[in-house]
This record gives structure tokens, sequence and C-alpha cells, in this order.
């Protein structure tokens, strides 16, 4: 008699001849996908619009957990007998950073579209080697900057289209907060294995976030805390991008003033990162507008079907998948494409390339001196 397994891969195996929907694998399921991926994933299952079918991560106590949220997945260890097994249309890459082009790669030889959350990599050189992949084997590859589907950003780039603040741009960009993340290892806070801190974790949203309002930025300045193996946990950036100039502050050890404010020849422009919706502006010496944004994006797969406004950040994760799976099945544009990801990538190198120490103004001198001789960038 067959057993409950056997019985599981008969059912595995008719789903994948069946393939009603789009197919998703999902490799890392740690807590981005436990946060912001699992809840998504179901109720796009809920809704009839794309089913599980793998699940991909070293910890099988947590993958068997998943399985019984995921009634058509199958768990796996690694990716490569998952891609033995399965033949998903999209690959979600949630793994660590380090991981993202080895796992992407693998997707991309088993004929697998790919969703690649941020970092897209820990290197310039891995990145290059995504887009590549993507391009040889004719498969989509999108990068999970899940900022981009915030409607204040689509206000705020119609505002500057428009010329409501005038030219010579100028901005501030400040993001911090005590590090909360829950982790199970100290691979984030090891350069060798997360390929910085706060510039590659923050910093990423925030680049590409720039990005989408100014075109590709040139990094002139940068510094930060890092010392020896570690990584930084705040740091400074003075960037310049076409017809725009400005800095960025970022951190994990304290709380900022955060929120984007950009000063034009005529007005001025503010936006806080986690009011999704709205902006605020004015013309020079005239009163402050909140602008709340009519952006709305896909709810669904079907051609014309239903459009909605994300409230939560989770509700963005949920769109941009429902976007991806859209490019899929439709043509239609990803939020982030591997070229645009592959661009913040070169942002961030950029920035530690020019790795300075930071300078820390509760210091002593003679403490700045040995913080200095500290400093990541100095050591052999």
């Amino acid at each position: 008699m067959a057993g409950p397994e056997s019985g599981r891969d008969e059912a595995f195996h008719s789903l994948r001849v069946r393939r009603m929907m789009p197919q998703l694998m999902v490799i890392g399921c740690g807590a981005v996908f436990d946060q912001y991926y699992r809840g998504a994933l179901k109720a796009l299952e809920a809704r009839g619009m794309a089913q599980v079918l793998a699940l991909v991560d070293p910890d099988t106590r947590r993958t068997a957990g998943l399985e019984r949220q995921f009634r058509s997945a199958r768990a796996f260890a690694a990716p490569a007998e998952a891609f033995e097994r399965a033949t998903p249309d999209l690959t979600i890459i949630a793994s660590p950073p380090g991981w993202h082009a080895e796992h992407a790669l693998a997707a991309f030889d088993a004929g697998s579209h790919v969703l690649c959350e941020k970092p897209m990599a820990i290197s310039v050189e891995d990145a290059e080697r995504m887009v590549a992949a993507a391009r040889a084997a004719r498969r989509v590859l999108a990068i999970g900057m899940t900022r981009r589907m915030y409607p204040c950003l689509a206000e705020a780039r119609a505002l500057l289209a428009a010329g409501a603040i005038g030219d010579g741009l100028r901005f501030v960009y400040r993001e911090g907060g005590v590090y909360g993340w829950p982790v199970g290892t100290d691979f984030p806070f090891r350069r060798a294995t997360g390929g910085g801190g706060v510039l590659i974790d923050k910093g990423t949203h925030v680049l590409d976030f720039l990005c989408a309002l100014f075109g590709e930025p040139v990094a002139a300045a940068y510094a930060d805390d890092g010392h020896t193996d570690g990584v930084e946990t705040t740091c400074e950036i003075a960037l310049v991008f076409p017809g725009a100039r400005g800095k960025v502050q970022l951190s994990w050890s304290q709380p900022l003033a955060n929120g984007l404010h950009i000063t034009g020849s005529v007005g001025q422009l503010t936006l806080h990162p986690w009011r999704l919706d709205a902006v605020r502006w004015r013309r020079n010496g005239g009163a402050w507008e909140t602008r709340v944004s009519p952006a709305t994006w896909p709810c669904d797969l079907r051609p014309n079907g239903r459009r909605g406004v994300p409230r939560t950040y989770e509700d963005c994760v949920y769109y941009q998948i429902v976007q991806v799976l859209r490019a899929l099945t439709h043509g239609e544009a990803v939020p982030v494409t591997g070229e645009q990801g592959l661009a913040v990538v070169r942002a961030v190198q950029a920035c530690y390339g020019k790795a300075t120490p930071l300078r820390l103004s509760w210091l002593a001198e003679a403490e700045q001196a040995r913080a200095d001789a500290l400093h990541w960038s100095r050591q052999t």
C-alpha cells in the first residue's frame, strides 16, 4: 500500500501536469518570507491567481510547518533538488543576499522567471551575471524594490515632472531607527556574508526610490562607522543625479527625522517613508498642501481586471507579485527590472569604494583617531 509520502508525490506530479495557473517556487523561507511574502502568497492562492508549488529552505522544520499552510507545495532543502522535481513559472528568491545570484542562475537554467528580493546582490559582478543570465534565458528578472508600489512615489514623480517645485533640485533623505529585524544568525552583521550593513539594508530601498525620481546617481562622498570585519550601523552619502543633488543619512542605531525633503527653485516637497499614499508640497511663500495620490495598480490577472491602492507595506508586496505575474501572462512591465536593480548595486559599490570613517561629534579627538584606525576600509 502506498504511504502518505507516495500520495503527496502523486498530487505534486498532478499539479505539475495540470498547470491551471502560474506555479511558484520560493527559495528562502525565513524572516522576509514570513513577514511579507507568506500572507501575499496565501491571498493569491485563495483568489485562484497562483499556486505555490515548492518551498526551499535548509531548515526542514520551518518548511514542514509551511507545507501545512500551502497544501499544494512540496518542501525541499536545496534548490537543485527542487528544480529536479518542480518546473515553476516564477521563482521568488528570498534567501540571504549572498546567495541571490546562485539561486537566480539556477532558476533561469531551469526555465523559470525570477522575482528576487532586495538587495539584488552584494557585488556588481553577481548582479551583472543575473542580468546576463536572464537575457540569455529570455526570462523576466524582477527585483523586489517594494517601495516602487507606493502611491506617494507616483505623486512625487508627477509633481516633479510638472515642474511644481522648479529646477535646481536639492534633497535630504533621512531614514533611521533601532535595528529590530528578527534574525537567526549573525550573517547580516559581518561584511563577508552580508556585504554591508545599513547601506545594503535600508539604503538599497532609499537609493532605488531616489533613482525612480531623479535617474541614476553618482556617489560624490560616503562615510560610515563600520569597524574591522563588522558592518556599518550609520552612514552618510552625498549623491549627484541628473538635475538633482543632495545627501542621505541612514542608521540602524538611532531614530532620525525620517523622510525625504526636496527643495527646488519655486517650491518644496516632502514625504514620509511610512505614509504610502500622500506627499506635502508648497510654492515658495505659500501654504503647505497635502496631495493624496490617485494612483492604482492591478489587483488580479485579468486583462482589464480590478485595480486598487496599497495601504500597507504588506499590500505593496502583494501588488508587486501581481504585477510580476502580469508581466509573465500579459507582457506588462515589472515594477523594477534587473537592469534597474543593477544600477542600485553599482551605486552601493561606488559608495563602499569611497568609504571613509564617519566623524562622530561626541568623541574626543583621541577617541576619533582610534575609531578611524579600526575602520573597515583601513583593514588589510
